[in-house]
């Protein structure tokens, strides 16, 4: 029988021993999840609210409150790393006792993780009820298994004015359930606070990516799920800014993380969790840098106006309607086409990579349609792979990268 431990101090220990142990210029790169794990662990210790949501949600609602959140998604990948295998035992315990076998691996390790007593219940789980079936499915379900209030935030599949207003009025109903369940109120002036932070952050990343479109490409592009869970904080501007300037910095100087960069990437799906040097893996073999990705590539855009709480409700309604495989996924076939044409020519790019997450039923929906379209639009190839994202046991690594490896040599010499 495994050791019992608690994941929100154990992740809080990590970050923070791992934060501490870099040189002083170095700390933003870490900052970021210390601190967005310190403060879960210490409402945790005081009895305080503490809240779980989805990667496509609003933080800055919780920062507002002081309502720390745990993004599902940042746990899950932060287990993967744990040497103990954590993840697969969570997989293994959520699917013996709630949910299915086909149901995202992402969700199985948090489920698990709460069955298993290792992850204590929350006070709330809030989520919108896209981008996947699997998020739509599985919140409830734990919801009811541990006896917490569930608010989902229901979101159209379109992103015209009428979807704008009706989200903003779900994100309004979303805080009134808050303020019930947490006892936190919502005002005003501090939801302008983290709003500035949160534009600070954005608008930093945006001129990132207008960098990461140069060749070579100064950085690789992962960064956008930092957004995710972190914007609205002090800390996340100074993640962006230091990207920032480091990609500005290279681009002056006409040279990107690789020595020769051979190939440029669109990474559309989830990478892997489970094997994260599988991208150093790309670019040691094959010159490839991942330029663009359906979870790293953050589009959103600024609120423009944050003059009272409904503006900024708006402006969050665009930024959840537009976020992160929300764009992509939520919707009509041509989302995902309006996306992906666009950026493959925006970044220049040599070919894509498209995994059948286990999880991701609208990946394996698409795959063909879009695979013909990037090859009819674009003229470039596109490799569809099985794998899953946080599971190595479903698909080996082994095998993926002798996919991959047929296909560079192959599709790409």
């Amino acid at each position: 029988m495994a050791e019992q431990k608690n994941l929100l101090t154990l992740m809080d220990f990590i970050f923070t021993e791992q934060m501490d142990s870099l040189p002083a210029e170095y700390e933003w790169g870490l900052a970021v999840q210390a601190k967005y794990w310190g403060r879960i662990a210490e409402a945790w210790r005081k009895g305080e609210p503490i809240n779980w949501n989805s990667f496509a949600g609003t933080p800055e609602i919780f920062l507002a409150m002081d309502i720390p959140s745990i993004m599902q998604e940042a746990l899950s990948v932060a287990v993967c790393s744990l040497p103990d295998k954590s993840n697969e035992r969570y997989i293994d315990i959520a699917q013996e006792n709630l949910v299915a076998d086909h149901v995202c691996s992402t969700q199985k390790i948090m489920i698990g993780a709460a069955i298993s007593g290792d992850l204590p219940p929350p006070t709330t789980i809030v989520h919108p009820a896209q981008p996947c079936d699997s998020t739509v499915v599985t919140y409830p379900i734990i919801s009811e298994y541990l006896g917490v209030p569930h608010f989902s935030l229901d979101i159209p599949t379109w992103k015209d004015e009428r979807a704008i207003q009706y989200v903003a009025d779900e994100i309004e109903r979303m805080v009134a359930f808050l303020e019930e369940h947490t006892g936190k109120k919502l005002e005003y002036e501090r939801l302008r606070t983290v709003m500035e932070y949160s534009n600070a952050a954005h608008d930093y990343n945006l001129k990132m990516n207008e960098l990461t479109k140069m060749v070579p490409c100064p950085i690789r592009q992962l960064m956008g799920a930092v957004l995710m869970s972190a914007a609205g904080t002090p800390e996340c501007v100074e993640f962006y800014k230091s990207l920032y300037e480091r990609a500005k910095s290279r681009v002056e100087q006409g040279r990107g993380p690789l020595p020769q960069e051979k190939v440029r990437l669109a990474w559309f799906s989830t990478w892997l969790a489970h094997d994260l040097e599988l991208l150093r893996w790309l670019e040691d073999e094959f010159g490839a840098i991942v330029v663009n990705t359906l979870l790293g590539t953050d589009t959103t855009p600024l609120a423009e106006d944050i003059s009272s709480t409904r503006k900024i409700m708006e402006a969050l309604a665009r930024k959840l309607l537009n976020a992160p495989m929300a764009r992509e996924c939520w919707g009509t076939l041509e989302h995902w086409f309006d996306y992906a044409i666009p950026a493959c020519r925006d970044w220049k790019v040599d070919a894509a990579i498209l995994t059948l997450h286990i999880g991701c039923k609208n990946m394996w929906a698409v795959s063909k349609l879009l695979k013909d379209k990037l090859a009819d639009e674009v003229g470039i190839p596109t490799m569809v792979v099985e794998a899953d994202f946080c599971d190595g046991r479903v698909f080996s690594s082994d095998g993926v990268r002798a996919q991959l490896s047929d296909f560079f040599n192959t599709m790409l010499v």
